[in-house]
């Protein structure tokens, strides 16, 4: 099989933790290669992690969002490039039960912005797509062979399904445009310069500090772990030696229960298993097992180096000598961390619904942690309203009441169906409720709308509940105004008879489409409502058919 030889080398999300590694191992080992960076610099990224490739002359960092179309087709043309190898995603299972709309919008929206300016272009070479052996789902515990590449995706949380759609696309594009497409599906990674969210790094840290480890459940998933320098690897082979159109596991065959991790970092800081470790409450649900067949990627050439005892040191000896590496991690410790994804900030939510307070790190990221239990009683705060629907007859007259009363208010500046601009407008304004009364009604009436369907679902339906959903994540209440043109007399509600419907009579009026989308929103808005985060409010309006 001939050797693959690239030119310029377009790697996404390389101030993360695997890509970092891969971007370093390029640099240093192939002058020849001009690499660009890409990276939005969230979370769980950092520059440091590219410390070793910032004076070397064939390398070029640049910030900037994989679901930016413009960005990428101007540093494809611009910098001449034939090979991506594309890491950028949101990662974390956790993260991805409480904020799964930020997991679409990322790993398969971002990835769809960048085959579609590979089309165009026309100039790439090798397309290497990186996913995780979690699209697999669940393996058999008493399976003796692993998943293979031709398996069935079979993925049973929000993380692992957008991982699977992504791939989904990356196929289509190999097939109907004929992109040069390879894919990878990883065991899990472990190794230095890893955001303490994940399961080793995170053990490690709490060791340090002489807390105890939390295990979710009772510790008896299993795992395999390969240590990065040897991830790295993989990628520069399948790199190199990577057939197009096939798939390539990353895995190992040496498998370790969550428990037996923890005994072993307890082992390495001499601390009792048995009063340091901590069982807390399970995921909503959290595969068993997963067990690659990683045959393919043997016959290129690669194989594991490192044995989980050195890794293991190797990683701890790293942790214990950068501590600080990313700020203040507090939140990211907790068992259960739940973030807002935002380039340049990081906010977790506390698990136990105690006040929070904003700490900045070295990074000047910023993070939510719990206010200590014996720290001062906040003052109670005066009431300050966000308001979307500001050229609309109801947010209007909202602006106008708040006025009169001498309440706060400032109104939004956000699309409701762009999350991030939601989160920027309430870490900037910081409100104590939202109210909403934005969407489409109709251009100049309702007709508008049934020509408009597109518009009028993303308004009235998508941005509703993207709102309702960013305001749960920011523990806010949501004031959802509706309308009552969702119902239509009927038998148990006649004309004239005064009977009136109630909150929980089911939406019976289907005559427009404006009418269907409201009805929709105000169902799961009432479902929503069991959260504590969202009311909604039902214009006393009657709607008369015809």
């Amino acid at each position: 099989m001939a050797s693959y030889k690239p030119k310029n080398i377009l790697i996404t999300g390389a101030a993360g933790f695997i890509a970092s590694h891969v971007a370093n191992r390029l640099v240093r080992n192939y002058p020849e290669y001009k690499i660009v960076v890409l990276d939005k610099l969230d979370y769980c990224s950092n520059t440091k992690n590219l410390l070793p490739s910032k004076l070397s002359p064939n390398f070029k960092f640049v910030k900037g969002d994989i679901e930016s179309a413009d960005l990428v087709n101007y540093l494809l043309i611009t910098e001449s490039i034939d090979t991506i190898m594309h890491f950028a995603a949101q990662t974390h299972v956790d993260n991805s039960f409480g904020n799964s709309f930020e997991f679409t919008k990322n790993n398969i929206y971002g990835t769809h912005v960048l085959l579609e300016a590979c089309k165009v272009t026309g100039q790439i070479r090798r397309f290497i797509h990186v996913s995780t052996d979690e699209v697999y789902g669940e393996t058999d515990e008493d399976a003796v062979v692993g998943n293979h590449e031709a398996s069935q995706l079979l993925p049973t949380n929000p993380y692992s399904a957008t991982k699977a759609g992504a791939e989904m696309l990356v196929m289509a594009y190999g097939r109907s445009y004929g992109l040069p497409v390879i894919t990878t599906r990883g065991n899990n990674v472990y190794g230095p310069n890893q955001f303490p969210e994940k399961l080793i790094p995170k053990f490690i840290l709490l060791a340090m500090r002489g807390k105890t480890l939390p295990i979710h459940g009772d510790g008896s998933n299993v795992r395999s772990y390969l240590y990065c320098e040897d991830v790295a690897e993989a990628f520069e082979v399948i790199l190199h030696k990577g057939e197009v159109g096939r798939v390539y596991n990353i895995g190992t065959k040496k498998e370790r229960r969550v428990i037996d991790v923890a005994r072993d970092i307890c082992k390495l800081f001499s601390m009792d298993p048995e009063t340091s470790i901590e069982f807390v409450e399970n995921r909503p649900f959290n595969d068993q097992r997963y067990f690659l067949d990683d045959q393919r990627l043997k016959n290129l050439g690669w194989s594991e180096r490192t044995v989980w005892e050195d890794g293991l040191k190797k990683t701890i000896k790293w942790y214990t000598q950068n501590p600080d590496w990313w700020g203040d991690v507090t939140g990211a410790l907790l068992p259960h961390p739940r973030m807002l994804m935002m380039p340049g900030s990081t906010h977790f939510d506390s698990e136990d619904g105690k006040e929070t307070s904003y700490v900045s790190g070295p990074n000047q990221t910023r993070m939510v942690v719990p206010t200590p239990k014996g720290g001062s009683s906040p003052q109670k705060q005066s009431l300050k309203f966000l308001i979307y629907g500001r050229t609309g007859w109801i947010g209007g007259l909202l602006g106008q009441l708040c006025e009169k009363q001498g309440i706060a208010f400032e109104y939004g500046k956000g699309r409701l169906e762009d999350r991030s601009s939601l989160n920027a407008d309430i870490q900037n304004i910081t409100p104590t409720h939202v109210f909403n009364a934005a969407g489409v009604t109709g251009r100049p009436n309702v007709d508008w709308c049934e020509s408009h369907k597109t518009e009028t679902i993303r308004a009235n339906v998508a941005g509703t509940l993207t709102l309702a959903d960013v305001c749960r994540d920011h523990g806010l209440l949501m004031m959802n105004f509706a309308t009552g043109c969702i119902f239509e007399y009927d038998t148990a509600h006649p004309q004239g008879s005064g009977i009136g419907f109630k909150e929980e009579d089911k939406p019976n009026f289907i005559g427009s489409f404006y009418s269907k989308t409201k009805a929709v929103v105000t169902t799961l808005d009432i479902f929503l409502f069991d959260s504590g985060f969202v009311c909604v409010l039902i214009n006393s309006l009657q709607y008369f058919p015809g």
